[in-house]
């Protein structure tokens, strides 16, 4: 069942705006923001460098995303530049009568570019719709980190699968094949999605895709035996090497530690030297 627009004009104005980033190596300092255009409902924090990375916080100076309001995010990196965004805080789709927000990705890595897209989580509120779309290009020399992190609903204010719709679709491609397709609709109101329902009635869902030039065989067996009390998780390997996981868990303190724990796995297998600042950085506890 598709979303349904508005059929009277809104009470805003929707709000329409993102941020789309350059990030390129520079001999002797590393990779650089080189390209930046900013706009509400996002802010870009001053980019911050270790270990010859640049991390770029993204946050919300506003409540949240509003019936009718779409966030672009576009990034691409040079060849060699390694790059991460992560945003700390949050993002609240709001309550909406009858419309939808949008957020709309696009990463784009050239040569062997490194990029670890490290968000907090999606806040679906009650009566919220979301439609999104992601679109990840990878060169393949490149490595990529890319999570997606979904609550469905306020626990503190006892909403549990009270959003009416989340539509997602992703394509993940290197070298112009496709890798990975997403494309699903989630409407609680028709009993969607069971298994998440019965088994973390109030948990939060993750997805995490990895792709680099390296063999990520051997990896399944080590990520399945992560699972415990509170955390299922499930991995399967992409087309072409790469690797997806998800995770479903019983709150975000449990999701952290499972997060924390398949990223002990999956980095050291890329043979690339992640910065210690993107854990101290990214800190929710939901």
């Amino acid at each position: 069942m598709p979303i349904k627009t508005p059929t009277t004009p809104a009470a805003r104005a929707a709000v329409r705006g993102g941020a789309t980033l350059h990030f390129a190596q520079r001999d002797g300092a590393g990779t650089r923001l080189t390209e930046q255009r900013v706009r509400p409902p996002l802010h870009l924090a001053k980019a911050y460098h270790e270990n010859d990375w640049a991390i770029s916080l993204l946050t919300s100076p506003t409540a949240g995303l509003l019936e009718g309001d779409r966030l672009d995010i576009r990034a691409s990196l040079e060849p060699g530049a390694r790059a991460a965004l992560i945003s700390p805080a949050a993002c609240r789709v709001h309550t909406m009568a009858l419309g939808t927000a949008q957020i709309r990705q696009d990463f784009r890595l050239e040569g062997d570019a490194v990029l670890d897209v490290w968000p907090a989580p999606l806040v679906l509120q009650a009566e919220a719709a979301l439609d999104q779309a992601t679109e990840i290009d990878c060169a393949a020399g490149a490595t990529l980190l890319y999570t997606e992190i979904v609550a469905p609903g306020r626990a503190a204010y006892g909403e549990s699968f009270q959003f009416r719709e989340w539509r997602s679709r992703l394509r993940l491609r290197r070298e112009g094949q496709l890798l990975a397709y997403e494309n699903f609709n989630c409407c609680p109101a028709e009993g969607q999605p069971a298994d998440w329902r019965a088994h973390y009635p109030e948990g939060l869902y993750a997805s995490l895709y990895c792709l680099c030039p390296r063999s990520l065989e051997g990896l399944i067996e080590p990520l399945h035996a992560l699972a415990w009390e509170g955390v299922s998780l499930g991995a399967s390997p992409l087309r072409e090497g790469g690797l997806a996981v998800k995770i479903l868990a019983a709150d975000g303190v449990e999701l952290r530690r499972a997060l924390l724990a398949v990223r002990e796995i999956l980095i050291p297998a890329t043979q690339v030297e992640f910065p210690p600042a993107l854990k101290r950085a990214q800190t929710f506890f939901f």
